[in-house]
């Protein structure tokens, strides 16, 4: 909301009555002098100058050294999106100068030269592959035509577990925006299709929900550059809670893919630098003009605050990075009140989870967040499976040697102590990323 306050010619796409748009706004004075001092330190006449000179030096530094600061020890992850593309082909063409190491931590050990490509290919996820944090793919041909998602290696954890094959039904991303898991059951379900069962009635389809309407927005972009519209069926601004479990449409759900609202106290990696941002461009007068004019033709039905998605340079291409859905919890959170914002989200979840065991046909179920506390997931695991619908319906944690190849591998399986006592210690070994099967 500062940067559009400043940079936006449309300002803060809040009503000035908003209690966001009044914090900001009541220390603009203070703001704007702030960011006229960084201005006229860098000797630049005006914001134009100025935009393009930070574009200028972060460009310069994405191939420079710097001896100071160590390298990130986190890799850029790349998803090869297998609805438009193959791994084979990527790997011919975008790729085709990269080393490939065995090795993921030497990708992090060196530093950027302008010359050191390296990838390695991913061990547990198929068509995933990492590169180091300082090279940016969102020029290349094949990022702009949706054949490259940027999409952290836990994130695909979900789509990957839940495995839906082509012909087993239906599946349900309950809380789709911004899309890159949505894209991900799509594209397993292409890779798993029969060459001409395409038009089976149960080949299936994945069902998106999405309750917000500008990520609502989001998230059909997404589905459009990763040419997925077949594959998926967006129920804009469709809260997953209102959803008839009964109802005729979802008779053939099979899967669901659960990924709600958490702390995110599990988000790492995001502060390393390995990401160059670019200020975004501003629009002409023109331009601006008939933005405000459809601006003021829409209407905002619920009275409610909308989260604004991440803009791209160019509107036909999704986001560098995938958008952040959680924030870490501010370091000024006291245990008091860490403890009953966890409370907050663990109910929310847990009524998510139990909605999902309702859906008739279903028989299996993922559930992730990128939260560290057992809070929001092994204890709303243990009180799902306790409850009355999971008990009626025969729902279980998946035993690890029944999961997908690629997760029988991934060493880490959560914290058994938090659910031993109920599922036992051979259950327990199914959790890290937990899924459920009738």
């Amino acid at each position: 909301m500062t940067h559009d306050l400043f940079l936006s010619k449309r300002g803060i796409a809040l009503p000035a009555s908003h209690g966001l748009h009044a914090t900001i706004a009541r220390h603009k004075a203070r703001l704007s002098a702030e960011l006229t001092k960084a201005r006229l330190r860098r000797e630049c006449a005006s914001l134009d100058q100025l935009r393009e000179l930070i574009n200028k030096q972060a460009s310069s530094s994405a191939v420079e050294t710097d001896q100071t600061k160590p390298p990130s020890r986190h890799p850029r992850w790349v998803r090869i999106n297998t609805l438009r593309t193959t791994l084979d082909e990527q790997l011919q063409t975008t790729f085709s100068d990269y080393d490939r190491l065995a090795n993921l931590s030497k990708l992090t050990q060196s530093t950027p030269d302008g010359t050191n490509k390296r990838l390695h290919l991913d061990d547990h996820i198929p068509n995933l592959l990492a590169i180091p944090p300082y090279i940016d793919l969102t020029t290349t041909k094949a990022y702009k035509q949706g054949h490259l998602i940027l999409q952290d290696k836990a994130s695909c954890f979900p789509a990957h577990l839940l495995n839906p094959q082509h012909g087993e039904g239906d599946i349900i991303d309950a809380c789709a925006a911004p899309g890159n898991k949505t894209t991900h059951l799509a594209a397993i379900l292409h890779t798993s299709s029969t060459n001409g069962e395409d038009g089976d009635a149960r080949s299936g389809k994945v069902i998106a929900c999405e309750k917000d309407a500008l990520r609502s927005q989001t998230l059909e972009k997404m589905i459009r550059v990763a040419g997925g519209e077949d594959a998926i069926r967006v129920k804009a601004k469709q809260d997953f809670m209102k959803l008839d479990p009964m109802a005729k449409e979802f008779a053939d759900v099979r899967s669901l893919l659960l990924d709600p609202s958490c702390s995110g106290s599990g988000i790492v990696g995001r502060d390393e630098g390995g990401v160059v941002v670019h200020l975004p461009s501003v629009t002409t007068a023109a331009e601006d003009e008939k933005l405000r004019g459809k601006k003021r033709k829409r209407k905002n039905g619920d009275g409610g605050t909308r989260t604004q998605p991440t803009s791209a340079p160019n509107p036909g291409i999704p986001p560098a990075e995938e958008v952040v859905e959680e924030l870490p919890p501010s370091t000024e959170d006291t245990d008091t009140r860490l403890q009953t914002r966890l409370s907050n989200l663990s109910s929310f979840q847990l009524r998510l989870l139990q909605r999902a065991m309702s859906f008739p046909s279903a028989t299996r179920i993922t559930y992730s967040t990128c939260s560290i506390h057992a809070e929001e997931n092994e204890h709303v695991v243990v009180r799902a499976l306790l409850s009355d619908i999971a008990l009626e319906r025969g729902w279980r944690i998946m035993k690890r040697s029944e999961q997908v190849e690629g997760m029988r591998k991934w060493h880490r399986r959560g914290w058994t102590g938090a659910c031993r006592t109920v599922v036992g210690q051979e259950r327990g070994e199914g959790c890290g990323v937990l899924m459920w099967r009738k």
